[in-house]
């Protein structure tokens, strides 16, 4: 495939993720910046990633070029599969960054990066750092604090906290530099409470943590040192310089203190786990639950310990600017029911948001009873419709259906004037099992029975057809006997073609395997709920794929603990699903089974025997993984029906974790 030279890697996700051939892009840089987490960085574009090295694992198989389902089939044989939205999100967010490319996709635009004359090494950068503050504390409590008297001590000091963070500033940049890394748009800037000059340091993840935790102590250095010498030498300028520190220390800002919180106890957030591109992942459960799963506890409860701190300590500074006592004005607000007012509040707002939920809930109850109701009306009401079989609609139901939709619109017309329409009362036999078939049927409206009529024992219905199904082609295509009896579960309005017309007009376009996939296999995958959203590519895929299976009584398809090479779904019959000889389930027309030991590459879970005579679609392991892999969706449809049958997300297993469950 070669994609537009203006398409973006987030343009066309179907594509990218399905037909594109992927590949690393040229002059990447990759550094491991923690125990588990590797920080890839685009060099000419300034883009980056962060992962962890399984993930950074997945994207080095694409380095001869391949495609999403190739390497996603590989993952899978090997049991190395992450979930599905995380491999999708990673390979999307690696296009956007330009860390893979595809043929003909435009490379990130350069981010140009500014000679930097100065270094200052991490080791000296933290030792002067560390031994500023330390002295500036011991000074500034060892002496008395002195309030401005004039207004150009306010100003003065509000110039040289400009000052102090401007050279923190610089020497951010000159530790940066050497630690090889790039220093971008710097900048004078006025714009701001404390103007002076800044950088961006966003290529300080490149340096690790102990970088990161040395540029953001250099950048608070220079205010410490400004501090302590004026409680030396000028203590007026101690108050504003003071007020400035707990600017730069503050923890409800960008400041350096936070970046110095987030270097030493936060891991890097993972690229794959915030601002997600993958279409499937956009819906708010899963953004709030990839929020609640990456937050970090410890740097959560680090920085909630730190603003009690905080506040605590501007607190305490602003009583003693006032000279007020804080444990007095403690004891007033208890005495004047500060705590109970609080209290109250705090009630008050939970309470708010608990009714808030509640009615959420209660509308959006109301609201699917009242469509699910009105549904089931407008189809009883539907059935009970005498319909109006007018030419024109005769035609546009035959055009409707698996088998005729590709006929040509001449060829199509002609069909319908062959067709004959037939009424039928409910519980009426259409066809008998075992009668000669003559004529082909498609169901105008209503809906018919399929019943099976064994030797032995009692009738048992195994689907029923809705408005637009085929039946009864099978006697048609093999001159023989009506396998099934047919009868209508409602009044029902048939249209119907002899076999002659069936044989001039349909068989000379389409052959006889065309047709049994068609009617057969399309038809029963377009009513069962696994394939009923699937699109009619989908469908066609799976169809062609697959095969037929008949499977005599008592025979057993999959056993316990043994390796399985097919996925089934059940067309007819009855089956039952046993562990350790104890039957757990039965199995009928609709439901499959053999999913997860193909997707985990693992042994068969439970044994999987035929009570009754039975036939099922049957598709092979590799075919299975090929189209399950070729559409994000059905991937993704699989991999939630798979982890609700375990109990637990079936990605990712691991060699590990496959040794220890065996």
């Amino acid at each position: 495939m070669r994609m537009s030279e203006t398409l973006k890697p987030d343009a066309d996700q179907a594509a990218l993720l399905s037909q594109a051939t992927l590949r690393p892009a040229d002059g990447l840089r990759v550094v491991d910046i923690r125990a588990d987490r590797v920080a890839i960085k685009h060099i000419t574009g300034g883009t980056y990633l962060v992962l962890t090295r399984a993930q950074r694992d997945i994207l080095d198989r694409f380095e001869n070029g391949r495609t999403a389902p190739q390497v996603l089939c590989d993952l899978l044989s090997e049991r190395l599969s992450p979930p599905l939205r995380e491999y999708y999100e990673l390979l999307l967010k690696a296009a956007r960054a330009g860390v893979l490319v595809a043929p003909g996709q435009l490379p990130p635009p350069p981010k140009p990066s500014a000679v930097w004359p100065w270094r200052l090494t991490g080791r000296l950068a933290r030792f002067f750092a560390l031994t500023t503050m330390c002295v500036a504390m011991i000074l500034v409590t060892t002496h008395t604090l002195e309030l401005p008297t004039h207004p150009w001590h306010l100003a003065l000091g509000w110039f040289v906290v400009c000052v102090c963070v401007s050279l923190g500033q610089l020497a951010g940049a000159s530790v940066l530099a050497a630690g090889d890394g790039e220093i971008y748009s710097p900048r004078w800037t006025y714009r701001s409470p404390l103007p002076g000059f800044r950088f961006d340091d966003s290529d300080a993840i490149m340096l690790g943590r102990e970088g990161e935790i040395d540029l953001a102590l250099v950048r608070i250095a220079p205010l410490f040192v400004a501090t302590a010498l004026a409680a030396l030498w000028f203590p007026p300028l101690v108050l504003p310089l003071f007020a400035g520190l707990l600017y730069q220390l503050s923890p409800f800002s960008r400041t350096p203190l936070m970046a110095l919180l987030r270097a030493a106890y936060r891991d890097p957030r993972l690229d794959t786990s915030y601002d997600l591109r993958f279409a499937q992942n956009q819906l708010f459960l899963i953004l709030l639950r990839s929020r609640l799963k990456f937050a970090d506890q410890r740097f959560l409860l680090m920085s909630a310990g730190y603003s009690v701190v905080w506040l605590t300590l501007v607190f305490l500074c602003g009583c003693a600017l006032l000279h007020a006592n804080a444990g007095d004005l403690f004891r007033v607000a208890l005495k004047h029911g500060g705590a109970h007012l609080t209290a109250v509040v705090l009630l008050a707002g939970m309470s708010a948001l608990v009714a808030g939920g509640a009615g959420l809930g209660l509308w959006f109850a109301v609201r699917h009873v009242r469509t699910a109701v009105g549904a089931w009306l407008a189809r009883r009401a539907a059935r009970r419709r005498r319909p109006v079989v007018a030419p024109e609609s005769i035609l546009e139901c035959l055009a409707g259906t698996h088998l005729f939709r590709t006929l040509p619109p001449a060829d199509l017309a002609v069909l319908a004037t062959a067709v004959r329409t037939e009424e039928v009362k409910a519980r009426a036999n259409i066809v008998r099992q075992g009668e000669a078939g003559d004529r082909l049927y498609i169901v105008f409206s209503g809906a018919v029975e399929i019943v099976r009529e064994p030797p032995v024992g009692r009738a048992e219905v195994v689907a029923e057809l809705q408005a637009g199904e085929v039946f009864g082609e099978i006697a048609l295509l093999r001159g023989g006997l009506r396998t099934r009896t047919v009868r209508a579960s409602c009044p029902t309005v048939l249209l119907s073609i002899a076999k002659d017309d069936f044989a001039g007009l349909v068989l000379s376009h389409l052959s006889r395997e065309a047709v049994e996939t068609a009617v057969q296999k399309l038809s029963f995958l377009a009513r069962i709920p696994l394939s009923r959203a699937w699109s009619p590519r989908a469908a066609g895929i799976f169809a062609q794929r697959s095969q037929f299976k008949e499977f005599p009584e008592q025979e057993a398809l999959i056993r316990e603990g043994e390796s399985n090479q097919f996925f089934h779904i059940v067309h007819e019959g009855e089956f039952a699903v046993r562990k350790r000889d104890v039957e757990i389930a039965r199995l009928r027309a609709g439901d499959f089974f053999g999913e997860i030991s193909l997707l985990q590459s693992s042994v068969a879970t439970a044994t999987i025997v035929a009570v009754t005579p039975a036939r099922c679609l049957v598709m092979p392991r590799r075919d299975f993984l090929d189209f399950i892999t070729h559409d994000f969706l059905i991937g993704l449809q699989f991999e939630e029906i798979s982890s609700q049958r375990l109990g637990k997300p079936i990605f990712p297993l691991g060699r590990a974790a496959f040794a220890e469950a065996r």
